[in-house]
């Protein structure tokens, strides 16, 4: 029925809303949120054309859209911000001169903006994938149960998202396989478990695919901006050290 729908329809807006913050940062992804819900409550919800009253399941869909990408937003903009900060360091590196006074500061901040993922330890990144994975399962089958096929992918969907901020590619990617799975075997319907599946059953699992992949893509290109950014002040600070040298040695600059 629609009610049954209701999730898979909200999930095409979700891309939407995880394109929107990475081009154009937090404002636009809010944005992209809230005609998302406004849009998809008001013309495909029931197709009843109107915004209130809403049932239980409406509600539902509506909280769980709006929760699921506020999350995303929020996390892009996390690394938007971090991006920002990087590349106004990079450029007071680089033209030390400008902005004198400025410079502990900014090589103090320069040490809590450095560790990002990549420094991480492969047992915090992946652990932490296990976690939020566990606790996302566990939120599911607390809350619906399994008899409830609804909404099979509800909290796995931030699991990837939170395992792909904070650990990167990999295992952004393994969270949504491992919630692909979980939600299949015990939550998408009295099917064979990991069996063949019904056209709606289908629909959901590629929408969750698609929207988890797309998201775990898009973190994973602010993570490389990110790294290049880390290595390109770096890069400055070695180059303006060894002038320093040369001028202390009184050898020619470039020499």
């Amino acid at each position: 029925g629609v009610q049954t729908c209701a999730l898979p329809i909200f999930t095409f807006f979700v891309p939407a809303a995880i394109f929107a913050v990475w081009y154009g940062g937090l404002g636009p992804g809010v944005a992209a949120t809230a005609l998302g819900v406004v849009l998809g409550e008001y013309i495909f919800i029931s197709a009843r054309g109107s915004l209130f009253p809403l049932g239980v399941h409406e509600s539902m869909s509506l909280g769980i859209f709006g929760v699921t990408t506020l999350i995303c937003v929020m996390l892009c903009e996390n690394l938007h911000r971090t991006i920002r900060r990087l590349e106004q360091l990079l450029a007071q590196v680089r033209n030390p001169w400008q902005l004198q006074g400025e410079m502990p500061a900014l090589n103090a901040e320069m040490l809590v903006l450095n560790g990002g993922y990549i420094e991480r330890s492969l047992a915090s990144r992946y652990g932490l994938t296990a976690l939020v994975v566990l606790v996302a399962f566990a939120l599911r089958y607390w809350l619906f149960g399994t008899p409830e096929t609804r909404f099979p992918f509800i909290f796995f969907v931030p699991a990837a998202m939170i395992a792909a901020w904070y650990g990167g590619l990999g295992p952004g990617l393994l969270a949504t396989a491992a919630g692909l799975v979980l939600g299949d075997y015990f939550f998408l319907s009295q099917h064979e478990a990991l069996g063949a599946v019904g056209d709606i059953e289908r629909l959901s699992i590629g929408l969750y695919a698609v929207s988890s992949t797309m998201c775990v893509l898009l973190f994973e290109v602010l993570h490389d901006h990110i790294l290049r950014l880390e290595h390109a002040i770096e890069r400055a600070e070695q180059h303006h050290h060894s002038v320093h040298l040369q001028l202390e040695d009184g050898a020619p600059v470039g020499a």
